[in-house]
Formats: C-alpha cells, structure tokens, sequence
C-alpha cells in the first residue's frame, strides 16, 4: 500500500502550488480519511470540496477551483494531503498510532513523560488536576477548573472573520469533547457550569462573528444540548432553572434552540409553576405586538399546552393572526384522535392555499399527500385530484405527475388524468418560448424520446435541455449537439476568462456527438468560425488549444 509523503505531493504539484497549498492547510475543514482515500472542504475565496486518492493506481483528485479545472493538481489538493499527513502525525497516513507508540512504553517511561509535560505544559497540567479531582470526589474543584478552561479555550477579541471562524469553532468542539466526557462519567453537577458558559460564550462570539459556514452556530447548539442534558441527569435547583429559562429565551437571538421539553424532566411541580409564572408575564409585556416580537413568548405558551395535554389551548394558539399554523394544528387535532376536525382544518388550509408545492408539511404548510390521502379515505376523490391537480399546476414535472397518476390509477381514472395533465403542461409551456422542460422531463420519464422532442421544437427546452441532450446522444447526436450551441453563444457574448474551460468542455462534447454521426467537419466549421470571431480573446484560444479544438 503506498503511502501518501510530502515528496508525492511536491511531485504531483510542482513547487509553486505545492508552496501555495502549505498555506492553505489551516483551511482545511471536514477532513475525512478512509483507506488510501480524503475528502474535505478548503476555505479560500471561495469553499472548494476536495477528493484525494493515493492507492495504487497514483495519486489523484478531484478539486471544484478553476485551477484544477485547468487539467492542474492544486493547491487545495496539496493542502488536503499535508492535512492527512499532518493528522496521522508524521509522513504518512499509515504511520504508527498513539495506542501502539504508548504500548512500547513501560509505566515509569510514561510517568516521566507525562511529568515533563505537566511541567511544561499548563493545558496538560489543568487535565491532570481535574482528573485527580474528579476522582477524589472534589465537585468544587473540577467544576472551577472546567470553567476557567471554557474560558481559555474560547478567549476572543474583536470581530472575528469568515477564515478564523473555523479555527474557533474547532476550540469550541474541542472543550465540548473534553466537557462531554465528564458528562459521560457522570460528572453532570460538576460539569454543569462549564457547559453554561461555554454556551453563553459561543453565542456572543458568534453574535459578533462571520459565521457563514454555521459551524459556530452549530458548536453553540451542541453546548445548548449538553447543558440540558446535564440539567436532566443531575441535580440543579429546579426553581432557579425555571427561570433562567424564562429569562434566557426572551432575551436569546433565537438560537441556541432550548425548549420546555429539553429541561421539565430536571423540574419539580414548583419549578414548573415558577415557568408558567414566568411565561405568563412575558406573555403580559408583549400584549398588543406583532408575530415577530412575539414568537418565542408564542412558542413557549404553545410548548406548555402540548405539554399539559390541552389540544385545545393549542389549536387556539396556533390560529391566532393572520398567519394561522395549519400544519402543526392538523398534526395535534390527527395525534388526539379528532378526525373531523382534522378534515376541518384541513379545509381551511385549502381554501387559504397553504399546500406546500414540495409535498412537505411544516407548522404553517399542509402536504398535499397528507390532504389527498385523508379526502380519499373519507370518500371526497373529486376534491382529492382537485388538490393533485392544483399540485401539478403550480409545480408542472415528473414527480408531480408521477403523484397525480399514481392515485389516478388507484380510482381507475389513470386516462383521464394523464390526458388532462398533458393538455395543461401543453397549455402552461404556450405561454412564453422555452418552456417545454415540464413536457420533456415527463416524456423522458416515460422513455418517448420523440415527444420529448416535439415538445422541444414547439415550446423550446428550457432547463430540461443538457437532460434531451444526455438521452438522445446515441439516437439523435447531432440534435443533442445542438442544444450545447445556444448556451455556447451566450457565454461568448462577452469576454469572461473564467468561463471559458467550460465553454470548451462543451465543445468537445459537441464534436464526440458530431463524430459520432459521422459529421465532424460539420463542427469543424463551426469551431473554426469561433476562432475567427474571437481570435483577440488569447484565454480562449489557449484553451481552445489545450484541447486540440
């Protein structure tokens, strides 16, 4: 098994990218090994995904930049392999592990080791003290020391940008593995306030921060569900904590996400009456407010209904305003049983056009499959297909029309379905040119490839054209060629360097396809006239060159 080294690297890139890419190592975010194989993301100006192979048959990769799309082994290439070098921890990925090097030492090699480094090394010597703590029982002890070491590790100043970003949100996944593992000793009281603070930490510096990779956001949740945790499998004051949470979702930015559900397990009966307290005088000082500035106040009176079991308070709750929550009432009224008043609901939901046209459902959505399911089951089909149908309008394709006959086919009405979806994909692509795709992706669907294109020449291709081209390139190769050339001639209105190794990837699709109907010369001409035409454009040429056009 070959092993991946600098040297390979080096070899593969050449000095100037291997240089570039020693740089862009700290980018390197999501690094995953497996056998001789690494993917991971690289932060540059742009976040570029990155595969990396060294088994036997070379090294190889894969990269999203420009620079690879160029036919060269880059810089985030490089920076991905020095990362897996640099975690296996030395020049290859297949180097000796911490288990087997310590198992070649004896206990008194190990104790001077690790001496030296409690000497040395103070974050060494706080993860000695508080093991020695902890397992001399001295709760006080370790629970000041994880404090202070939340506090070291998540030690910020100022704004911090997109690149640093990923560098604090990697300390603050790190304490969490550290604090997770007192937790997983049984450590909750002791490890409580740590967690605490390593919360309230993240979501200051992710309020003052660039956190487009949400990998802050994330950390913060993770320290969010960790607290909790330790609020339920230990033994915190149940009254103190009612109204800390009180507190902290009327004051949170709305994330870290903490609900009732997450904490009444760790209150007593006079700890969830101190809540209701609570929320009840949050729900006073926002009386007379818009949605927005009440939805947490909303979502905490509804948390309590669903938790007392009253599906009424809650459907009341969740039809206030004009934005009335039809998915999560439907989803309440289904779990109690109360079918008729399901149907109800659902009604209203139709009536107001609140189907999602994706066939989910959320709290303020209905599926439409939820709807059509239950009209069918209490015998209103008519009303079931008008909801396919309305379905299939706003949202005309092949998943739609796939649903729409399904059940057609369960009523034995699949013709009369199938004829009116076509008439109305026909009648909605007449209404400007270039939109046949909804035809043309339910005629491939259905594997005729002549209405596929009868659909194209009469309505245009629209976005379903590179699909036309794909399953016609053996039948028809000089029509699927074709449809490359309108998007050809658009990318070369104007001179743009950096599309031009796509143009010319499509150009060489286009001359396979012409081969293949034995007309090259055909796409010679063509290829010969855009030279002509752009010869000032040296990028162009270059590339056109590279690839022999």
């Amino acid at each position: 098994m070959p092993h991946l080294t600098e040297q390979r690297l080096l070899k593969a890139a050449g000095e100037a990218s291997y240089d570039r890419g020693q740089g862009y190592v700290r980018w390197v975010a999501g690094l995953r090994v497996v056998d001789e194989q690494a993917s991971a993301s690289v932060q540059g100006q742009r976040v570029y995904v990155v595969h990396l192979d060294w088994s036997k048959l070379g090294l190889r990769g894969e990269c999203t930049c420009p620079h690879f799309d160029d036919g060269n082994f880059c810089k985030h290439l490089v920076a991905v392999g020095l990362a897996v070098i640099d975690q296996a921890g030395g020049d290859s990925p297949n180097a000796t592990g911490v288990d087997d090097l310590l198992a070649a030492l004896d206990v008194d090699d190990l104790r001077g080791l690790l001496s030296g480094l409690v000497e040395t090394d103070p974050e060494v010597r706080r993860a000695v003290e508080i093991r020695v703590a902890a397992k001399a029982g001295d709760t006080e002890t370790v629970s000041a020391q994880l404090v202070d070491m939340v506090t070291d590790a998540l030690r910020t100043r100022g704004y911090v940008d997109y690149r640093r970003s990923f560098e604090v949100a990697a300390d603050g996944e790190a304490v969490l593995d550290e604090l997770e593992s007192h937790l997983d000793a049984g450590s909750a009281d002791a490890v409580r306030p740590a967690l605490l603070k390593a919360m309230t930490r993240l979501q200051k510096i992710t309020l003052n921060s660039d956190d487009s990779s949400g990998l802050m956001g994330q950390a913060c949740q993770r320290a969010a569900n960790l607290y909790a945790r330790s609020c339920r499998e230990g033994s915190p004051d149940a009254k103190k904590l009612a109204t800390w949470l009180v507190k902290f979702r009327d004051e949170s930015p709305g994330w870290p996400d903490i609900v009732l559900a997450d904490l009444v397990d760790a209150f007593d009966h006079a700890a969830l009456a101190t809540y209701r307290r609570g929320v009840e005088k949050l729900d006073s000082k926002h009386a007379g407010k818009d949605r927005f500035e009440r939805h947490e106040v909303d979502r905490m009176l509804i948390e309590l209904a669903d938790h007392d079991g009253d599906t009424d308070r809650a459907v009341e709750l969740l039809s206030r305003g004009e934005h009335v929550e039809y998915g999560a009432i439907v989803h309440r009224l289904r779990d109690a049983g109360r079918m008729e008043e399901v149907v109800e609901w659902m009604d209203r939901g139709v009536a107001a056009g609140r189907l999602d046209i994706h066939g989910r459902s959320d709290s303020f959505w209905l599926a439409y499959e939820d709807v059509v399911r239950t009209y069918r089951d209490i015998g209103r089909v008519d009303d079931a297909f008008a909801v396919l149908r309305e379905q299939f309008s706003r949202q005309p394709g092949l998943a739609t029309y796939r649903t729409l006959l399904d059940h057609a086919l369960e009523e034995g009405r699949w013709d009369d379905e199938r004829t009116w979806a076509l008439g109305r994909a026909a009648e909605q692509a007449g209404e400007r040119f270039g939109s046949g795709a909804a035809l043309i992706e339910i005629a491939l669907g259905e594997g005729d490839l002549d209405a596929a294109w009868t659909a194209a020449k009469a309505y245009g291709a629209g976005r379903k054209w590179q699909a036309l081209a794909t399953a016609s390139a053996d039948d028809r190769p000089v029509d699927a060629a074709e449809l490359y050339r309108p998007g050809i001639e658009e990318d070369l209105k104007h001179a743009n360097s950096s599309v031009y190794a796509d143009v010319v990837k499509r150009l060489v699709i286009m001359r396979d396809l012409y081969a293949k109907a034995g007309r090259e010369d055909e796409l010679a001409e063509y290829i010969a006239e855009l030279r002509e035409r752009y010869k000032r454009r040296t990028s162009l040429m270059a590339a056109l060159d590279r690839m022999r056009l």
